[in-house]
């Protein structure tokens, strides 16, 4: 009688440790998680991210701005934190996506949207003194960078120098914060150096909270703003437990 149940009692304990494998071993990284469950003093959130990948037919850069074409891009969360403070500053390195690092520390930016010309003849009308210095300072214009370099001797730096005086006729672009620095401003694509990383004071005035939005105000802007610009879904200040479990 026990011989006929060996058979039995051998598959049903192989299949027993195969399950327990399965379940102890950690799940794999490979491909979008199906749902994201997003803790916070709000209230829960589950983002249906299979339903969202289905409804934007795969375009994953339509709410993973920075991934590009990446199929497996990075969890927002690795690169929008919950608190920017030291405590990020000297823990980001490890804990941050190598992948996006020149996505905040880019190789720097151009002004190859100004033309020169067109501002002389468009602008100034052939008055040289409209941008440059008079006559007294500097009897022929030459280049700002000639002077203002990082601002030692007392002169503001070429940054400091070029923002005001562009700012006399462009103050509506200042009125935009960092989104206005596109119109002048082209990033640089290529990959930065990491020795050549540099703090983002070094050209941002605005705060390093500012210029990276923290979670909850990256989920929010991102996930009203597309449901809001599409007119579906929950948006505006009274769709909070559409989203969030009470």
């Amino acid at each position: 009688m026990q011989k006929r149940y060996l058979p039995i009692a051998i598959v049903t304990g192989i299949l027993f440790l195969v399950a327990l494998g399965g379940y102890l071993a950690p799940a794999g990284s490979q491909g979008p998680p199906v749902r994201v469950l997003l803790e916070n003093k709000g209230g829960k959130v589950i983002l249906n991210h299979a339903q969202h990948i289905d409804d934007l037919d795969r375009r994953c850069a339509d709410c993973h701005h920075t991934s590009g074409d990446d199929p497996n891009p990075p969890a927002c969360s690795s690169c929008h934190v919950a608190k920017f403070g030291q405590q990020f500053a000297a823990a980001h390195q490890e804990t941050m996506d190598k992948r996006q690092c020149a996505s905040c520390h880019h190789a720097g930016a151009t002004i190859a949207k100004f033309t020169h010309d067109a501002h002389a003849d468009d602008y100034a009308s052939g008055d040289c003194q409209t941008c440059h210095h008079g006559a007294d300072i500097e009897p022929e214009p030459q280049a700002c960078s000639n002077c203002h370099t990082d601002g030692t001797n007392s002169r503001p730096s070429l940054r400091d120098a070029a923002h005001t005086r562009c700012a006399d006729c462009h103050d509506d672009f200042y009125k935009e914060g960092t989104t206005g620095c596109t119109r002048c401003h082209a990033r640089k694509t290529e990959p930065a150096v990491k020795a050549d990383y540099r703090a983002c004071a070094d050209c941002h005035a605005t705060p390093t909270d500012q210029l990276i939005p923290t979670t909850m105000a990256a989920f929010h802007a991102q996930c009203q703003g597309c449901h809001e610009k599409n007119g579906s879904g929950p948006y505006g200040d009274d769709a909070c437990y559409q989203c969030h479990m009470k």
